[in-house]
């Protein structure tokens, strides 16, 4: 993706400027390494004065690593914006100042995953509802590389939602990171990554979701548990200690988890759709 996408927006009043309208950042939601997200409204009337949006704020260099990552990530959700079961890009902009830059995309302010409660209906309605949007991203020959519960969403009419695309890389790339507990061994391991990476970090997620907040080999909820020792449980995975089933949950729903959580590869379901597929399944079986 071009720079020329971008030109210098700031504005007089210190709102951010968007697709023609202006929005205030309110609440801080998340603080990252390099990027913060925000509660915002617009303050110029718009379509809905009383709405909430999301507005994620990236600081960069202009040229270095983040600022391609960014423009990746915008790129990505400009791709994903017909996909039902994505967080859409309303639009974006910049604030420049010297090299310096600020990056805003606007988006919808949704319920994130880890929100959810442990009931296995919606957790593969969920799985499902990823798939989909996953599988349009593995056609386009890309992979998330980041899928986890606090960045899968609630849409009060599309189900649930993939968003954060700043992860996103090309199927055989090497990822340059990923986040520990979700990320595949391949990717643990510094291999080119695919499609069946973001399959098991979907699974992983789910898996977490439906046993009470815990990790494989973990005693316990992982925020109860000293990093130490989530760090121990994560490398007996990494590996290849094969995941134990979740108490409580029937064979067929255990089946497709440690599928989806296979240790190799070519173990798991090949692509996102096969894996959707059945999640699918099995939840309309239980209606």
């Amino acid at each position: 993706m071009s720079g020329e996408l971008f030109q210098n927006n700031l504005h007089s009043s210190g709102d951010v400027p968007i697709n023609g309208e202006r929005y205030r950042l309110d609440e801080l939601i998340h603080q990252g390494t390099d990027s913060r997200i925000y509660t915002a409204y617009q303050t110029n009337g718009g379509r809905d004065p009383a709405a909430f949006f999301a507005v994620k704020v990236i600081g960069c260099d202009r040229g270095d690593a983040r600022w391609e990552r960014a423009l990746g990530e915008i790129e990505a959700g400009l791709l994903m914006r017909r996909c039902r079961h994505a967080v859409r890009l309303l639009g974006y902009s910049v604030r420049q100042s010297g090299a310096h830059a600020e990056l805003f995309l606007l988006m919808e302010k949704l319920s994130c995953c880890t929100d959810l409660e442990p009931d296995t209906r919606e957790v593969l309605r969920m799985c499902a509802d990823v798939c989909d949007a996953l599988a349009l991203l593995r056609r386009k020959g890309l992979v998330h590389g980041d899928v986890k519960t606090s960045n899968i969403f609630s849409h009060p009419v599309c189900g649930w939602q993939l968003g954060d695309f700043g992860s996103v890389g090309r199927v055989g790339e090497i990822a340059e990171y990923g986040s520990q507990g979700y990320c595949a061994p391949e990717v643990w391991r510094g291999e080119p990554r695919d499609s069946r990476a973001d399959v098991y970090s979907l699974g992983m997620t789910a898996y977490r979701l439906l046993s009470g907040g815990r990790l494989p080999f973990c005693p316990m909820p992982c925020d109860r548990m000293e990093d130490e020792a989530v760090y121990q449980a994560i490398e007996r995975r990494m590996n290849g200690e094969p995941i134990p089933p979740i108490g409580g949950i029937s064979p067929p729903i255990n089946r497709v988890l440690l599928k989806m959580c296979a240790f190799r590869p070519e173990n798991r379901y090949q692509n996102p759709r096969e894996a959707g597929r059945e999640c699918r399944r099995i939840w309309e079986d239980m209606h």
